[in-house]
């Protein structure tokens, strides 16, 4: 099945979703018959790239996050968290080292553009071309290092880390009922280039809920103004 046939599908399931927007991020609710057909969308893609050879930790990544696929949550909260990344794994580090290069190449050049389109009076074109010049030179530098290091591994210890890049990402903190009656709590980070998807479910009257789980049920039937006020129209 071609990529955007699947991207379309995604996007006709996902079209009538309680939708939320958080610091860059997108939330989708959906209920047991939205989780069944994304379901069945990632089988497919998993079996296409299977028959094609194709091995991925998971064959859904470039469509979606899906957060919760067989239980659905009852409760949720959204909130910022420090997210970093650190492999000390010998093997897991050489294996990751390439494309380690190549996102921060791709994030630099992004970082860099930007940098130059928000500061058109401080940056000419003449200085523009200049940075871009020697960020180049840093990225070819780069890449002959890590082309050094990967050429004569067992002589380098390696370490990835983003330790000293102190960054904040969209969480979400969520809680699943399981069949035996006990509760369940997750977190995640949520990503920002594709729809984070979460089953949820919860019938429970809003006037019965909890007080500290109310927020949930009223980002999902409240509309939004303001930043801080919520309305709903009584039925």
């Amino acid at each position: 099945m071609r990529v955007e046939n699947i991207h379309k599908q995604l996007d006709s399931i996902l079209s009538y979703k309680k939708k939320i927007d958080y610091h860059g991020i997108t939330l989708y609710l959906v209920n047991k018959v939205d989780i069944h057909k994304i379901l069945q969308l990632e089988l497919t893609v998993r079996t296409d790239n299977i028959e094609q050879g194709i091995e991925k930790k998971n064959h859904f990544y470039d469509y979606a996050k899906i957060i919760n696929p067989k239980t659905p949550a009852f409760k949720y909260t959204l909130s910022m968290k420090h997210k970093k990344k650190e492999i000390f794994n010998p093997i897991k580090v050489k294996e990751s080292l390439s494309s380690e290069y190549e996102i921060w190449k791709n994030k630099s050049r992004v970082m860099l553009e930007k940098k130059i389109q928000e500061n058109p009076h401080s940056i000419s074109n003449k200085k523009a071309k200049i940075l871009r010049l020697e960020l180049e030179q840093e990225i070819i530098s780069a890449k002959e290092k890590v082309e050094t290091v990967l050429e004569n591994y067992h002589n380098y210890d390696v370490i990835i880390s983003t330790f000293e890049e102190y960054t904040y990402y969209p969480a979400l903190y969520y809680v699943m009922e399981l069949t035996n009656g006990k509760t369940k709590a997750s977190d995640t980070h949520l990503r920002k280039d594709i729809p984070n998807i979460l089953y949820y479910h919860n019938d429970c009257p809003y006037s019965e809920l909890r007080a500290n789980d109310k927020m949930s049920r009223i980002i999902q039937d409240f509309d939004r103004f303001c930043d801080s006020i919520y309305i709903k129209k009584k039925q």
